[in-house]
């Protein structure tokens, strides 16, 4: 009998974990029944435990950036110990003064009857020394993404996620090692998001902030133990002319190919949110699964096949400053051969 779908709270092999005494879960395949498990992680041996359960507690309480590799073995109704299995986690920044960095935003006072491009920040760096690992943690006011060296993280879209901003706000851990040179340029966007763009049936806007904000702390570690660390502050640079000119999750996207940002301007430090925890997402990413490629129907309707949860990527041609509008819906009336939106 071998334990196999190894998982640390029930995800597999997560980096950056919040819970700094998880569960370690499993499942079996071969012989009938589990009648005994051993667990060694790190310096810790659960030694030989008669039971049926497929989980268990690590008994010890880790600390920030921990690494734990864990194995296990399990012993069937014959009494027969089988093959060891093994997995990993890594733990994320568990106290509030393992952050450094400081929540930014655009340099411009929002008002709240007003819709703002995105914002844009760009901060250049050298890396010193060997680097043995580098890990990127990120969250925002607003949903943000993070391109290195001109390459998109896309482990997680639509980061942090929805969470009630006043209470609890979520941050991400990347692995960014194999992006990283010796010069270096980091960019963040930051959007609306649930923060201050429309949500609910009524479009409400503004409904958890008007001043939406990044924050993100890179953390190199080098061959020799010594860490290098790049937080968001004052240093970055700013822009909100870059080509999207609008994001909403509801009301679409405005995009304007023929601008770049021009970070012009600097970034503003503002308070960190009173009252608020700050804590690692711990759950499974939203992340692109699949591709549709769309049926053309009469009246330039463009059909995927089903309702999805998603966004559109298409290559065009045309000269500047023509315009392409689309409009997404639910439902299509054969009958009539028209879309109906909100159906």
């Amino acid at each position: 009998m071998k334990a196999i779908r190894l998982r640390t709270e029930y995800l597999d092999k997560p980096l950056g974990l919040g819970c700094a005494s998880p569960r370690l879960m499993w499942s079996c395949e071969g012989g009938v029944k589990q009648t005994a498990y051993q667990i060694i992680a790190g310096d810790w041996d659960s030694g030989r435990v008669e039971s049926a359960e497929m989980r268990a507690k690590y008994p010890n309480k880790l600390k920030s950036r921990e690494t734990v590799h864990w194995k296990i073995r399990l012993w069937d109704e014959n009494g027969e110990a089988g093959d060891w299995s093994d997995s990993a986690f890594e733990m994320g920044l568990l106290d509030a003064s393992d952050w450094h960095a400081k929540w930014i935003s655009g340099e411009y006072k929002p008002m709240k009857n007003r819709r703002y491009p995105v914002d844009c920040f760009k901060r250049e760096f050298a890396a010193k020394g060997k680097i043995a690992k580098a890990r990127l943690y990120a969250s925002a006011r607003g949903v943000y993404d993070v391109t290195i060296n001109g390459k998109r993280l896309e482990s997680f879209i639509l980061a942090p996620g929805i969470t009630d901003y006043r209470k609890r706000i979520q941050y991400q851990t990347y692995d960014v090692t194999e992006l990283l040179s010796e010069k270096n340029t980091i960019e963040l966007r930051l959007a609306d998001g649930w923060f201050r763009g429309s949500v609910a049936a009524y479009g409400v806007t503004n409904v958890f902030g008007t001043q939406t904000s990044v924050l993100a702390q890179l953390e190199l570690t080098r061959a020799d133990g010594s860490v290098q660390t790049i937080v968001t502050d004052e240093s970055w640079a700013w822009s909100n002319d870059g080509s999207i000119r609008f994001a909403d999750l509801k009301d679409g996207e405005v995009y304007d190919a023929a601008m770049q940002p021009s970070y012009k301007g600097a970034a503003r430090v503002i308070a960190a949110p009173k009252k608020v925890i700050l804590c690692a997402s711990d759950n499974v990413p939203v992340t692109e699964h699949e591709r549709f490629t769309p049926t053309l129907l009469p009246g330039n309707v463009l059909d995927f096949g089903q309702n999805i949860a998603g966004y559109l990527s298409f290559r065009v041609k045309g000269k500047k400053g023509q315009r392409i509008r689309i409009v997404c819906s639910e439902f299509y009336d054969e009958r009539t051969q028209t879309v109906i939106r909100n159906a």
